[in-house]
């Protein structure tokens, strides 16, 4: 039976975990296993603080979700690392801001 999407927004490998480990295992398709093992595996956060920090980061530098979600899935820890995340979107943003998002990424880190 077909599935009807009721809602689509950007996720963090966290986000995508949390949800598929709320489905039983014989609900998941074989695609949806291999993301939940991938999850698993390179989730750098807990879901609900990955979902803080993508808020924080489009908040408070006015990046676009879809960044600050790249950037929670790679928990950058350089400057260069932060800007090759950030590389293709449209805005360039300064080095002072890169550090400031650095330090809240770091923040982030330490909680975890």
């Amino acid at each position: 039976m077909p599935r009807k999407i009721l809602e689509q927004a950007e996720a963090s490998t966290a986000e995508a975990r949390k949800i598929l480990e709320r489905a039983d295992e014989e609900e998941l398709g074989e695609f949806q296993k291999r993301v939940l093992e991938y999850a698993q595996k390179f989730s750098k956060l807990k879901a609900e603080r990955a979902r803080k920090l993508v808020e924080e980061l489009t908040s408070d530098f006015g990046i676009d979700r879809k960044g600050a979600v790249q950037v929670v899935n790679c928990m950058p820890k350089s400057v260069g690392e932060l800007r090759a995340a950030l590389s293709s979107k449209v805005r360039t943003l300064t080095t002072e801001e890169l550090e400031g998002m650095l330090k809240v990424i770091d923040k982030a880190r330490e909680k975890e």
